[in-house]
Protein backbone atom coordinates (compact mmCIF):
# COMPACT_ATOMS: atom_id res chain seq x y z
CA UNK A 1 0.00 0.00 0.00
CA UNK A 2 2.86 2.41 0.85
CA UNK A 3 4.52 1.56 -2.45
CA UNK A 4 1.29 2.33 -4.30
CA UNK A 5 0.95 5.72 -2.60
CA UNK A 6 4.61 6.47 -3.33
CA UNK A 7 4.23 5.63 -7.02
CA UNK A 8 1.03 7.70 -7.30
CA UNK A 9 2.66 10.71 -5.66
CA UNK A 10 5.71 10.40 -7.87
CA UNK A 11 3.60 10.22 -11.02
CA UNK A 12 1.65 13.33 -10.03
CA UNK A 13 4.88 15.21 -9.33
CA UNK A 14 6.29 14.28 -12.72
CA UNK A 15 3.10 15.33 -14.52
CA UNK A 16 2.99 18.65 -12.63
CA UNK A 17 6.62 19.38 -13.48
CA UNK A 18 6.03 18.61 -17.15
CA UNK A 19 3.02 20.93 -17.29
CA UNK A 20 5.00 23.74 -15.66
CA UNK A 21 7.84 23.32 -18.11
CA UNK A 22 5.35 23.40 -20.99
CA UNK A 23 3.81 26.64 -19.71
CA UNK A 24 7.23 28.21 -19.20
CA UNK A 25 8.29 27.26 -22.73
CA UNK A 26 5.17 28.91 -24.10
CA UNK A 27 6.05 32.21 -22.47
CA UNK A 28 9.78 32.20 -23.06
CA UNK A 29 11.77 33.23 -26.09
CA UNK A 30 12.44 30.70 -28.84
CA UNK A 31 14.62 27.69 -28.27
CA UNK A 32 17.79 29.34 -29.59
CA UNK A 33 16.84 32.93 -28.67
CA UNK A 34 16.75 34.26 -32.22
CA UNK A 35 14.03 36.15 -34.04
CA UNK A 36 11.00 34.35 -35.43
CA UNK A 37 11.92 35.95 -38.76
CA UNK A 38 15.66 35.21 -38.77
CA UNK A 39 16.63 34.65 -42.41
CA UNK A 40 18.87 31.77 -41.45
CA UNK A 41 16.14 29.16 -41.26
CA UNK A 42 13.45 30.81 -43.34
CA UNK A 43 10.52 31.14 -40.96
CA UNK A 44 9.26 33.65 -43.51
CA UNK A 45 8.54 30.65 -45.72
CA UNK A 46 5.61 29.86 -43.45
CA UNK A 47 4.16 26.41 -44.10
CA UNK A 48 7.42 25.15 -45.63
CA UNK A 49 9.19 25.50 -42.32
CA UNK A 50 6.32 23.97 -40.37
CA UNK A 51 6.00 20.93 -42.60
CA UNK A 52 9.74 20.31 -42.58
CA UNK A 53 9.87 20.51 -38.80
CA UNK A 54 7.23 17.81 -38.49
CA UNK A 55 8.39 15.59 -41.35
CA UNK A 56 11.75 15.22 -39.64
CA UNK A 57 10.37 14.85 -36.15
CA UNK A 58 12.20 11.56 -35.76
CA UNK A 59 15.62 13.16 -36.08
CA UNK A 60 17.78 13.59 -33.03
CA UNK A 61 17.66 16.88 -31.18
CA UNK A 62 19.85 19.46 -32.86
CA UNK A 63 20.36 17.42 -36.00
CA UNK A 64 20.31 19.43 -39.22
CA UNK A 65 18.64 18.34 -42.44
CA UNK A 66 19.75 19.81 -45.77
CA UNK A 67 16.87 20.54 -48.14
CA UNK A 68 18.36 22.40 -51.04
CA UNK A 69 20.33 25.34 -49.65
CA UNK A 70 18.28 25.66 -46.45
CA UNK A 71 19.02 23.82 -43.22
CA UNK A 72 16.40 23.09 -40.59
CA UNK A 73 17.26 21.91 -37.09
CA UNK A 74 14.78 19.67 -35.31
CA UNK A 75 14.82 20.38 -31.58
CA UNK A 76 13.04 18.59 -28.74
CA UNK A 77 10.87 21.68 -28.06
CA UNK A 78 8.93 21.20 -31.28
CA UNK A 79 10.79 23.13 -33.92
CA UNK A 80 13.95 25.15 -34.33
CA UNK A 81 12.48 28.58 -33.57
CA UNK A 82 10.65 27.43 -30.45
CA UNK A 83 7.02 26.77 -29.76
CA UNK A 84 5.93 30.41 -29.44
CA UNK A 85 6.81 31.32 -33.02
CA UNK A 86 4.86 28.32 -34.31
CA UNK A 87 1.75 28.52 -32.15
CA UNK A 88 1.12 32.26 -31.71
CA UNK A 89 -1.92 33.82 -33.35
CA UNK A 90 -2.96 37.11 -31.74
CA UNK A 91 0.40 37.32 -29.94
CA UNK A 92 2.13 37.66 -33.33
CA UNK A 93 -0.40 40.24 -34.62
CA UNK A 94 0.16 43.98 -34.98
CA UNK A 95 -2.12 46.05 -32.75
CA UNK A 96 -3.90 47.81 -35.64
CA UNK A 97 -5.67 44.55 -36.50
CA UNK A 98 -7.13 44.30 -33.00
CA UNK A 99 -7.46 47.79 -31.48
CA UNK A 100 -8.16 50.21 -34.36
CA UNK A 101 -11.92 49.58 -34.52
CA UNK A 102 -12.37 50.38 -30.83
CA UNK A 103 -10.32 53.56 -31.16
CA UNK A 104 -12.62 54.71 -33.99
CA UNK A 105 -15.59 54.13 -31.69
CA UNK A 106 -13.96 56.11 -28.86
CA UNK A 107 -13.15 58.98 -31.23
CA UNK A 108 -16.61 59.38 -32.72
CA UNK A 109 -18.24 59.08 -29.29
CA UNK A 110 -15.99 61.85 -27.94
CA UNK A 111 -16.73 64.17 -30.88
CA UNK A 112 -20.48 63.57 -30.79
CA UNK A 113 -20.61 63.92 -27.00
CA UNK A 114 -18.91 67.31 -27.19
CA UNK A 115 -20.99 68.63 -30.10
CA UNK A 116 -24.42 67.52 -28.89
CA UNK A 117 -23.71 68.80 -25.41
CA UNK A 118 -22.68 72.16 -26.85
CA UNK A 119 -25.80 72.38 -29.02
CA UNK A 120 -28.03 71.72 -26.03
CA UNK A 121 -26.19 74.30 -23.95
CA UNK A 122 -26.55 76.87 -26.72
CA UNK A 123 -30.32 76.46 -26.82
CA UNK A 124 -30.33 76.75 -23.04
CA UNK A 125 -28.86 80.26 -23.30
CA UNK A 126 -31.75 81.20 -25.58
CA UNK A 127 -34.31 80.00 -23.06
CA UNK A 128 -35.99 78.10 -25.85
CA UNK A 129 -37.11 75.31 -23.58
CA UNK A 130 -34.03 73.21 -24.19
CA UNK A 131 -30.74 72.84 -22.39
CA UNK A 132 -28.17 70.17 -22.00
CA UNK A 133 -30.87 68.49 -19.98
CA UNK A 134 -33.96 69.96 -21.61
CA UNK A 135 -34.31 72.99 -19.26
CA UNK A 136 -33.25 76.62 -19.43
CA UNK A 137 -30.86 78.25 -17.00
CA UNK A 138 -32.09 81.84 -17.08
CA UNK A 139 -34.95 83.98 -18.25
CA UNK A 140 -32.86 85.33 -21.10
CA UNK A 141 -34.80 84.93 -24.33
CA UNK A 142 -32.99 87.13 -26.84
CA UNK A 143 -30.39 84.68 -28.03
CA UNK A 144 -26.73 84.83 -27.16
CA UNK A 145 -25.53 87.62 -24.95
CA UNK A 146 -23.69 90.25 -26.94
CA UNK A 147 -20.86 92.54 -25.96
CA UNK A 148 -21.54 96.27 -25.85
CA UNK A 149 -19.63 96.97 -29.04
CA UNK A 150 -21.18 93.95 -30.80
CA UNK A 151 -17.92 93.33 -32.64
CA UNK A 152 -18.27 89.56 -32.45
CA UNK A 153 -21.92 89.69 -33.44
CA UNK A 154 -23.23 87.01 -31.06
CA UNK A 155 -20.51 84.40 -31.57
CA UNK A 156 -19.76 81.90 -28.83
CA UNK A 157 -16.52 80.05 -28.16
CA UNK A 158 -16.67 76.72 -26.34
CA UNK A 159 -14.37 73.92 -25.25
CA UNK A 160 -14.98 70.36 -24.10
CA UNK A 161 -12.48 67.94 -22.52
CA UNK A 162 -12.91 64.30 -21.55
CA UNK A 163 -11.22 61.07 -20.54
CA UNK A 164 -12.25 57.44 -20.98
CA UNK A 165 -10.74 54.37 -19.29
CA UNK A 166 -11.23 51.22 -21.34
CA UNK A 167 -10.32 47.55 -21.10
CA UNK A 168 -10.92 44.43 -23.11
CA UNK A 169 -11.39 41.90 -20.32
CA UNK A 170 -10.61 38.66 -22.14
CA UNK A 171 -8.34 36.43 -20.04
CA UNK A 172 -4.70 36.26 -21.10
CA UNK A 173 -2.55 33.33 -19.98
CA UNK A 174 0.14 32.74 -22.62
CA UNK A 175 0.86 33.27 -26.28
CA UNK A 176 -0.64 29.93 -27.35
CA UNK A 177 -4.14 30.95 -26.27
CA UNK A 178 -5.42 33.71 -28.54
CA UNK A 179 -6.70 36.73 -26.62
CA UNK A 180 -7.36 40.38 -27.38
CA UNK A 181 -6.79 41.58 -23.84
CA UNK A 182 -5.74 45.25 -23.69
CA UNK A 183 -6.38 48.28 -21.51
CA UNK A 184 -5.64 51.97 -21.45
CA UNK A 185 -7.20 55.40 -21.68
CA UNK A 186 -8.25 57.98 -24.24
CA UNK A 187 -8.14 61.73 -23.63
CA UNK A 188 -10.03 64.11 -25.90
CA UNK A 189 -10.76 67.76 -26.45
CA UNK A 190 -12.93 69.79 -28.81
CA UNK A 191 -12.87 73.53 -29.44
CA UNK A 192 -15.61 75.24 -31.43
CA UNK A 193 -17.15 78.52 -32.51
CA UNK A 194 -20.84 78.90 -33.35
CA UNK A 195 -23.61 81.42 -33.87
CA UNK A 196 -27.38 81.31 -33.56
CA UNK A 197 -29.69 82.49 -36.33
CA UNK A 198 -33.12 82.51 -34.76
CA UNK A 199 -33.98 78.87 -34.13
CA UNK A 200 -30.96 77.63 -36.08
CA UNK A 201 -27.40 77.14 -34.85
CA UNK A 202 -24.30 76.76 -37.06
CA UNK A 203 -20.76 76.03 -35.86
CA UNK A 204 -17.29 74.73 -36.67
CA UNK A 205 -14.93 72.73 -34.46
CA UNK A 206 -11.60 70.98 -34.18
CA UNK A 207 -11.27 67.77 -32.15
CA UNK A 208 -8.43 65.60 -30.92
CA UNK A 209 -8.28 62.17 -29.28
CA UNK A 210 -5.11 60.57 -27.86
CA UNK A 211 -5.06 56.90 -26.90
CA UNK A 212 -2.41 55.18 -24.79
CA UNK A 213 -3.09 51.44 -24.66
CA UNK A 214 -1.18 48.46 -23.30
CA UNK A 215 -1.75 45.52 -25.66
CA UNK A 216 -1.33 42.51 -23.41
CA UNK A 217 -2.17 40.08 -26.21
CA UNK A 218 1.14 40.82 -27.97
CA UNK A 219 3.18 42.23 -25.06
CA UNK A 220 3.18 45.67 -26.65
CA UNK A 221 1.66 49.13 -26.83
CA UNK A 222 -0.73 50.99 -29.12
CA UNK A 223 -0.80 54.78 -29.39
CA UNK A 224 -3.07 56.63 -31.80
CA UNK A 225 -3.74 60.35 -32.18
CA UNK A 226 -6.93 61.30 -34.02
CA UNK A 227 -7.20 64.90 -35.27
CA UNK A 228 -10.36 66.13 -37.04
CA UNK A 229 -12.15 69.30 -38.04
CA UNK A 230 -15.83 69.57 -38.86
CA UNK A 231 -19.05 71.53 -39.02
CA UNK A 232 -22.38 71.11 -37.24
CA UNK A 233 -25.83 72.66 -37.36
CA UNK A 234 -29.07 72.39 -35.44
CA UNK A 235 -32.66 73.56 -35.60
CA UNK A 236 -35.26 73.58 -32.83
CA UNK A 237 -39.00 74.09 -32.96
CA UNK A 238 -41.21 74.18 -29.88
CA UNK A 239 -40.84 70.45 -29.16
CA UNK A 240 -38.59 68.86 -31.80
CA UNK A 241 -34.86 69.43 -32.13
CA UNK A 242 -32.73 68.16 -35.04
CA UNK A 243 -28.94 68.39 -35.28
CA UNK A 244 -26.26 66.91 -37.50
CA UNK A 245 -22.57 67.22 -38.28
CA UNK A 246 -19.74 65.95 -40.43
CA UNK A 247 -15.98 66.15 -40.47
CA UNK A 248 -12.68 64.82 -41.73
CA UNK A 249 -9.15 64.43 -40.45
CA UNK A 250 -6.12 62.21 -40.06
CA UNK A 251 -4.40 60.01 -37.54
CA UNK A 252 -0.90 58.94 -36.46
CA UNK A 253 -0.44 55.40 -35.14
CA UNK A 254 2.55 53.94 -33.28
CA UNK A 255 2.71 50.29 -32.19
CA UNK A 256 5.14 47.99 -30.43
CA UNK A 257 5.06 44.24 -29.77
CA UNK A 258 7.43 41.46 -28.74
CA UNK A 259 9.38 39.24 -31.12
CA UNK A 260 8.45 35.83 -29.76
CA UNK A 261 11.80 34.41 -30.81
CA UNK A 262 14.22 36.70 -29.00
CA UNK A 263 11.99 39.03 -26.92
CA UNK A 264 13.19 42.14 -28.79
CA UNK A 265 10.77 45.00 -29.57
CA UNK A 266 9.06 45.21 -32.97
CA UNK A 267 8.19 48.81 -33.92
CA UNK A 268 5.56 50.04 -36.36
CA UNK A 269 4.30 53.47 -37.42
CA UNK A 270 1.64 54.50 -39.91
CA UNK A 271 -1.00 57.11 -40.68
CA UNK A 272 -4.72 57.04 -41.48
CA UNK A 273 -7.42 59.17 -43.12
CA UNK A 274 -10.68 59.78 -41.24
CA UNK A 275 -14.25 60.80 -42.04
CA UNK A 276 -17.25 61.00 -39.70
CA UNK A 277 -20.94 61.97 -39.65
CA UNK A 278 -23.62 62.13 -36.98
CA UNK A 279 -27.30 63.07 -36.65
CA UNK A 280 -29.86 63.26 -33.84
CA UNK A 281 -33.54 63.98 -33.34
CA UNK A 282 -34.97 64.75 -29.90
CA UNK A 283 -38.26 65.83 -28.32
CA UNK A 284 -38.84 67.83 -25.14
CA UNK A 285 -41.61 67.11 -22.60
CA UNK A 286 -41.77 69.25 -19.45
CA UNK A 287 -43.84 69.10 -16.29
CA UNK A 288 -43.05 71.54 -13.51
CA UNK A 289 -39.33 71.48 -12.76
CA UNK A 290 -38.79 68.17 -14.54
CA UNK A 291 -38.13 67.56 -18.21
CA UNK A 292 -37.82 64.35 -20.19
CA UNK A 293 -35.98 64.43 -23.52
CA UNK A 294 -36.09 61.16 -25.50
CA UNK A 295 -33.84 61.00 -28.56
CA UNK A 296 -32.62 58.81 -31.41
CA UNK A 297 -29.17 59.28 -32.92
CA UNK A 298 -26.77 57.89 -35.48
CA UNK A 299 -22.98 58.26 -35.68
CA UNK A 300 -20.25 56.68 -37.76
CA UNK A 301 -16.51 57.03 -38.32
CA UNK A 302 -14.43 55.51 -41.14
CA UNK A 303 -10.67 55.10 -40.71
CA UNK A 304 -8.44 54.16 -43.65
CA UNK A 305 -5.15 52.86 -42.21
CA UNK A 306 -2.25 52.90 -44.64
CA UNK A 307 0.05 49.92 -45.20
CA UNK A 308 3.33 49.95 -43.28
CA UNK A 309 6.24 47.81 -42.13
CA UNK A 310 6.69 46.30 -38.68
CA UNK A 311 10.42 46.71 -38.07
CA UNK A 312 12.12 43.72 -36.43
CA UNK A 313 15.61 44.39 -35.10
CA UNK A 314 18.43 42.46 -36.74
CA UNK A 315 20.23 39.96 -34.53
CA UNK A 316 23.06 41.43 -32.49
CA UNK A 317 25.62 38.92 -33.79
CA UNK A 318 26.24 35.94 -36.00
CA UNK A 319 25.22 32.61 -34.54
CA UNK A 320 27.64 29.77 -35.34
CA UNK A 321 28.24 26.28 -34.07
CA UNK A 322 29.09 22.85 -35.34
CA UNK A 323 25.65 21.25 -35.09
CA UNK A 324 23.71 24.52 -35.19
CA UNK A 325 24.03 25.01 -38.93
CA UNK A 326 21.56 27.52 -40.35
CA UNK A 327 22.58 28.28 -43.92
CA UNK A 328 25.48 27.30 -46.10
CA UNK A 329 27.06 30.69 -45.35
CA UNK A 330 26.26 30.73 -41.62
CA UNK A 331 24.98 34.32 -42.00
CA UNK A 332 22.31 34.74 -39.33
CA UNK A 333 22.12 38.44 -38.47
CA UNK A 334 19.47 39.29 -41.07
CA UNK A 335 15.82 39.42 -40.01
CA UNK A 336 12.80 39.82 -42.30
CA UNK A 337 10.41 42.65 -41.32
CA UNK A 338 6.62 42.19 -41.35
CA UNK A 339 4.56 43.83 -44.09
CA UNK A 340 1.30 45.08 -42.53
CA UNK A 341 -1.44 45.51 -45.11
CA UNK A 342 -3.69 48.56 -45.37
CA UNK A 343 -6.82 48.20 -43.26
CA UNK A 344 -10.21 49.92 -43.19
CA UNK A 345 -12.16 50.08 -39.93
CA UNK A 346 -15.60 51.53 -39.23
CA UNK A 347 -17.58 52.15 -36.09
CA UNK A 348 -21.30 52.74 -36.67
CA UNK A 349 -23.77 53.16 -33.81
CA UNK A 350 -27.52 53.73 -33.52
CA UNK A 351 -28.67 54.95 -30.09
CA UNK A 352 -32.07 55.25 -28.45
CA UNK A 353 -31.96 57.17 -25.18
CA UNK A 354 -33.45 59.75 -22.86
CA UNK A 355 -32.41 62.50 -20.43
CA UNK A 356 -34.31 63.30 -17.22
CA UNK A 357 -33.47 66.61 -15.58
CA UNK A 358 -34.53 68.91 -12.74
CA UNK A 359 -34.45 72.71 -13.11
CA UNK A 360 -32.98 74.25 -9.97
CA UNK A 361 -32.45 77.68 -11.45
CA UNK A 362 -28.85 78.24 -12.50
CA UNK A 363 -27.96 74.62 -11.73
CA UNK A 364 -29.47 71.68 -13.59
CA UNK A 365 -28.64 68.11 -12.48
CA UNK A 366 -29.61 65.27 -14.80
CA UNK A 367 -29.36 61.58 -15.50
CA UNK A 368 -29.16 60.07 -18.98
CA UNK A 369 -29.12 56.62 -20.48
CA UNK A 370 -29.13 55.03 -23.92
CA UNK A 371 -29.30 51.66 -25.62
CA UNK A 372 -26.63 51.40 -28.31
CA UNK A 373 -26.59 49.02 -31.26
CA UNK A 374 -23.22 49.11 -33.02
CA UNK A 375 -21.35 47.67 -35.94
CA UNK A 376 -17.64 48.08 -35.21
CA UNK A 377 -15.04 46.35 -37.37
CA UNK A 378 -14.03 43.21 -35.51
CA UNK A 379 -10.49 42.27 -34.53
CA UNK A 380 -8.60 39.76 -36.65
CA UNK A 381 -5.67 37.56 -35.67
CA UNK A 382 -2.84 35.99 -37.60
CA UNK A 383 -3.29 32.31 -38.27
CA UNK A 384 -1.05 30.06 -36.24
CA UNK A 385 1.90 28.75 -38.26
CA UNK A 386 1.08 25.31 -36.91
CA UNK A 387 -1.76 23.93 -34.83
CA UNK A 388 -0.85 23.14 -31.26
CA UNK A 389 -3.78 20.78 -30.83
CA UNK A 390 -5.52 23.23 -28.49
CA UNK A 391 -9.16 23.87 -29.37
CA UNK A 392 -9.86 26.32 -26.54
CA UNK A 393 -8.31 29.46 -28.03
CA UNK A 394 -10.21 32.63 -27.22
CA UNK A 395 -12.15 34.13 -30.12
CA UNK A 396 -12.31 37.81 -31.01
CA UNK A 397 -15.01 39.74 -29.15
CA UNK A 398 -18.26 40.32 -31.03
CA UNK A 399 -19.32 43.82 -30.06
CA UNK A 400 -23.00 44.26 -30.76
CA UNK A 401 -25.07 46.07 -28.12
CA UNK A 402 -24.46 48.01 -24.92
CA UNK A 403 -26.04 50.39 -22.42
CA UNK A 404 -24.73 53.80 -21.47
CA UNK A 405 -25.65 55.12 -18.03
CA UNK A 406 -24.55 58.61 -16.99
CA UNK A 407 -25.27 61.72 -14.96
CA UNK A 408 -24.20 65.33 -14.98
CA UNK A 409 -24.61 68.86 -13.73
CA UNK A 410 -24.89 72.01 -15.87
CA UNK A 411 -24.55 75.53 -14.54
CA UNK A 412 -24.76 79.17 -15.63
CA UNK A 413 -22.43 81.93 -14.41
CA UNK A 414 -24.11 85.19 -15.34
CA UNK A 415 -25.30 85.62 -18.90
CA UNK A 416 -21.97 85.04 -20.65
CA UNK A 417 -20.50 81.84 -19.20
CA UNK A 418 -22.01 78.37 -18.91
CA UNK A 419 -20.50 74.98 -18.29
CA UNK A 420 -21.04 71.50 -17.04
CA UNK A 421 -19.65 68.17 -15.87
CA UNK A 422 -20.75 64.68 -16.90
CA UNK A 423 -19.67 61.10 -16.18
CA UNK A 424 -20.88 57.58 -16.81
CA UNK A 425 -20.05 54.04 -17.82
CA UNK A 426 -20.71 51.51 -20.57
CA UNK A 427 -22.21 48.15 -19.63
CA UNK A 428 -23.28 45.08 -21.59
CA UNK A 429 -20.57 45.34 -24.26
CA UNK A 430 -19.00 41.90 -24.63
CA UNK A 431 -15.61 41.55 -22.91
CA UNK A 432 -15.52 45.29 -22.29
CA UNK A 433 -15.21 47.73 -19.40
CA UNK A 434 -15.44 51.50 -19.94
CA UNK A 435 -15.98 54.61 -17.83
CA UNK A 436 -15.80 58.26 -18.87
CA UNK A 437 -15.73 61.77 -17.45
CA UNK A 438 -15.95 65.10 -19.29
CA UNK A 439 -16.40 68.80 -18.72
CA UNK A 440 -17.21 71.82 -20.88
CA UNK A 441 -17.31 75.57 -20.78
CA UNK A 442 -18.65 78.16 -23.24
CA UNK A 443 -18.31 81.94 -23.43
CA UNK A 444 -20.78 84.10 -25.35
CA UNK A 445 -20.17 87.62 -26.69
Amino acid sequence: MKLKRFLTASLMAIMTTAMMLSINAANAAGTYNISCKNNAYGMQLGSDYTSIAYVYAGLSAGQATDLGLQYIIRGTAGGYVGNDCLYAGSADTNGTAVVAGDVARLAINAIVGAVTNRIDMAYAAQNSGASATGLSFTTQADGFSMSANKILGGLSIWADMGNSNVENTQTYTNVRLDSMNFDGDATSYSIGVDKAFGKALVGVLISNLDTDITTTFNSGTYKQEVSTYGVYMAYKTGVIQIDLGTGTGDSDITTTRKDLGNDSVINGTTTADIEYTHARIAATFSRGRFTLVPSASYRTMDVEIKAFTDDRANESGTITGDQFLFTSGNVTTGVTDDAISARSVTSETVSIGAVLSANLGKVVPYVDFSYDSEDTTAAVYKSEASTDGNNSETKASNYDTSMRIGAGLNFMLGSHISGGLRAGQITGREDWSESYMAGNISIGF
